[in-house]
């Protein structure tokens, strides 16, 4: 996996997880989530997208699948189905092979971007890949999630965005609208989800299970899942920006104008 961060160890850090990690233990894949390519982010020791856990490993297979599954995650899901190929509880029988295109800026400068790749969906006819490149931007502070599929043909897609408990939501359109409280003051975020998708906010759904988070085993919590349904073809980029702004001293100078930038339509 790779960090990205900024303002490290203090009040106010952004952090974001990027996952390109072999899938699960060993050639069975135990234990492993089809989750190639997931991000976290975390603002202010704040979970503002989420990994969803593991809530269950037996007696409630619809519950088990959705917590290993890709929609479950913050991934995109192509031709309906997941990335990898599971046999039970805890085998798989076809795996998604990650892999780290490029990293940079990691420890220092105006920005950090993990690029990676996987195979999962050269099973679908026509095949295809799926290559994410995540950027931080650490002036201005923002991530920007770029999602492409490389293939000759067109596929239908669900790209998910799970929001932590602690967040509030409001969804209009393509444009979400985040905030959440810490001790360095009050968090506020922006996220211009891609236009060409169909978005919805999805909470507690049971039938078939959707937005939930598992904070420890055998608990889990309904919370709000952002879904962007339609189609893709081969070549097409999607783009996810989300904005992040603090209003507290941790920030302090500059924090009026960062305001300012992400309520402005177009910037």
């Amino acid at each position: 996996m790779v960090l990205l961060r900024a303002a490290a160890h203090r009040e106010d850090e952004i952090w974001c997880r990027c996952d390109h990690g072999p899938h699960g233990f060993l050639s069975i894949a135990a234990h492993a989530h089809a989750d190639a390519l997931s991000i976290e982010l975390r603002c202010g020791g704040v979970d503002v997208l989420v990994d969803p856990g593991t809530y269950t490993y037996q007696g409630e297979p619809e519950w088990r699948s959705y917590f290993r599954s890709t929609i479950g995650h913050n991934c995109l899901e192509l031709g309906g189905q997941d990335q990898s190929v599971a046999g039970g509880p805890f085998l798989w029988t076809r795996s998604a092979d990650a892999r780290e295109v490029s990293t940079s800026g990691l420890d220092d400068g105006p920005k950090a971007v993990w690029r990676a790749t996987h195979d999962g969906y050269e099973r679908l006819s026509p095949g295809a890949r799926h290559e994410r490149t995540v950027t931080l931007h650490r002036d201005v502070p923002s991530i920007v999630v770029e999602d492409v599929v490389e293939s000759t043909g067109r596929h239908e897609c669900r790209l998910a965005f799970h929001i932590g408990p602690e967040v509030d939501c409001f969804l209009d359109g393509s444009l979400a609208q985040l905030s959440w409280q810490t001790d360095a003051g009050q968090w506020r975020a922006i996220m211009r989800l891609p236009e060409r998708l169909a978005w919805s906010a999805v909470r507690g759904q049971t039938e078939p299970p959707l937005g939930w988070y598992s904070p420890c085993f055998g608990a889990k919590l309904p919370i709000v899942t952002l879904i962007g349904a339609g189609v893709v073809t081969g070549g097409e980029r999607m783009i996810t920006e989300v904005r992040i702004s603090l209003q507290g001293e941790a920030r302090g100078r500059g924090q009026a104008d960062q305001i300012a930038a992400i309520d402005t339509p177009g910037r």
